[in-house]
């Protein structure tokens, strides 16, 4: 175990919990200035003392033990993220990303072929590389109904956790292990629904175009994974389908369809209705000056599900945590951390009982 870099976590964890250094050591009771050598990698730790500062600092071990994973540079948010949120998005994400490199190091998750497509370089680009992506799943044209389960056919697992609604909208780094490669990317699940698919969608452009890691991308850059990002989830066919489906209705309630069924934020429907020509640039900036509310979209019958509200781990990742659970590959706390507070104690699947014949193949050569 790394002192400087289990120091650096101690320390961490400890401004996150809001605690002083006299306040941790009073709840371990260790002075301030083990604490304080402790933080500055001059003290080594014992076990027991690792688990008392992870239960009062309110982390699981792996957070202090773990291989650190790369920096996160990937970001995308609609407002100036502050330092405080920023933050906790590293920390989600280092977390995250570490624990599905050592789900991938033990088999418990499925691989999948990566196949790198290259950052558009205009919106016609994105809109045939959106395409590409969906046909290289055999997605048809209409709405994504699970995006998560989608994000995780391309490769990339998804953990939307409590944020708060000021900082990043979410980030995305690339997992490596010696033999696998996977994406994984947090979301801030206290944001808009439709804001939370866009995020996701727009973390998934940067997995595939392979530049997770692009700490220089440019604005354009950004412009065009944004692009990719409102073609693959409202694609051209599947939107003009909708709009055409509901031609007895007044334009501003076409939008509204499109945007329910679609599940995007008033902005981005519009906006592409913009891209696609469905509407005129007065028709736009009129719908732009009137977003809807809750009873606009009841009033004609429209409503949709929402989507990784926070807790939300990915449907695949969370079988392949439970399968391992069940199979006895899992510790019942470990698979509580790697679960992220997505399923409690009480509601986790009943173990599989040892057969007579796995009890005597355990027992055999021990006949003394």
């Amino acid at each position: 175990m790394d002192k400087a870099l289990l120091g650096q976590r101690v320390a961490q964890a400890r401004e996150d919990a809001g605690l002083t250094q006299v306040d941790l050591g009073r709840a371990v009771e260790l002075d301030r200035s083990a604490i304080s050598r402790l933080e500055l990698g001059e003290r080594k730790l014992n076990v027991p003392e690792l688990v008392q500062i992870a239960e009062a600092l309110g982390r699981p071990l792996s957070f202090f033990v773990a291989d650190p994973v790369p920096a996160v540079v990937s970001r995308r948010t609609d407002a100036a993220p502050t330092h405080e949120t920023t933050q906790r998005l590293d920390v989600e994400l280092e977390q995250f990303a570490s624990d599905i490199q050592g789900l991938l190091r033990r088999g418990f998750l499925p691989v999948r072929e990566r196949v790198d497509y290259r950052t558009p370089r205009n919106h016609t680009e994105a809109e045939h590389t959106a395409t590409a992506v969906r046909a290289q799943i055999a997605l048809e044209s209409g709405p994504i109904e699970d995006l998560g389960q989608v994000c995780e056919e391309l490769g990339m697992y998804t953990f939307s956790a409590h944020l708060g609604a000021q900082g990043a909208d979410g980030g995305c780094v690339e997992v490596e292990t010696e033999t696998r490669t996977a994406g994984a990317v947090v979301l801030d699940g206290d944001i808009a629904p439709g804001r939370r698919r866009m995020t996701l969608a727009h973390e998934l452009g940067h997995w595939i175009f392979g530049d997770a890691y692009d700490s220089e991308a440019t604005n354009d850059a950004e412009s065009m994974v944004s692009s990719f990002a409102i073609h693959f989830l409202a694609p051209r066919a599947g939107v003009s389908k909708v709009w055409n489906e509901y031609r007895t209705w007044k334009p501003r309630d076409r939008a509204l369809a499109v945007a329910a069924i679609f599940r995007l934020s008033w902005s981005a429907a519009i906006n592409q209705l913009r891209n696609l020509e469905l509407v005129n640039p007065s028709q736009h900036r009129s719908f732009r000056e009137h977003e809807p509310n809750s009873g606009d979209y009841l009033r004609l019958k429209l409503n949709w599900r929402e989507e990784c509200a926070a807790p939300y781990l990915s449907p695949s990742l969370t079988a392949a945590i439970l399968n391992a659970y069940v199979d006895g590959q899992l510790t019942t706390a470990r698979s509580l951390e790697l679960l992220r507070g997505t399923l409690p104690v009480s509601e986790l699947p009943t173990r599989a009982e040892d057969s007579i014949e796995d009890l005597r193949r355990s027992f055999a050569g021990h006949d003394g």
